[in-house]
């Protein structure tokens, strides 16, 4: 996974509002709708509920997006209803989906939504260290090459399986046949 935008930009009319798909709004809107699929279903049918859920789960700037939309007027409504593509394109950001990314498949196990936000947590509050504040805040793009980058470290200071199996294993089958011919030693070196 490649790192995303932090923010999504949504435009509604002139304005625009930067929409966050941070762990907490993903998991708060999966449950209420009971499913990405069915808050999308909502989006494409029209319903200004489901648009307004997202942004208020979402909304960088809470302050501007009232003033925007609290004034009774028209506008509000018809831009919503215009903006259904980008809020669904948003529900997959959401969902960990980037369409950006290069095409590449993923060639991980599919698991359960409930799973995959919790394993998310987990990484940030267990692998790094995060509070569950932050990680609640940071998005799954964040979290996952946080944790990349974390495993990028911890293999730079201490060495990866990989990499002490294949150095170890040449000096480890020349000192057991340096150890047969060696009549003073009884027993293979122990592993």
């Amino acid at each position: 996974m490649r790192l995303a935008a932090n923010t999504f930009a949504l435009q509604l009319g002139d304005k625009s509002f930067d929409l966050k798909p941070s762990l907490r709004a993903a998991f708060i809107l999966y449950e209420r709708y009971d499913g990405f699929h069915n808050l999308s279903r909502h989006l494409a049918d029209g319903s200004l509920t489901a648009a307004l859920d997202i942004i208020s789960a979402t909304i960088v700037d809470a302050k501007t997006w009232g003033q925007y939309a609290l004034p009774v007027n028209g506008a509000v409504v018809r831009d919503l209803m215009t903006a259904t593509g980008d809020l669904i394109e948003f529900v997959m950001l959401l969902a960990g989906v980037d369409s950006k990314t290069s095409g590449k498949a993923d060639t991980g196990k599919p698991i359960p939504f409930d799973e995959y936000f919790t394993q998310l947590f987990q990484i940030g509050t267990g692998w790094l260290g995060w509070t569950p504040d932050d990680t609640w805040e940071a998005t799954a793009s964040e979290i996952i090459n946080a944790q990349k980058g974390r495993m990028d470290m911890l293999k730079a200071l201490f060495g990866s399986k990989e990499e002490t199996a294949d150095a170890s294993d040449l000096g480890s089958i020349k000192a057991d046949l340096n150890a047969i011919g060696d009549l003073t030693v009884h027993s293979l070196r122990a592993r």
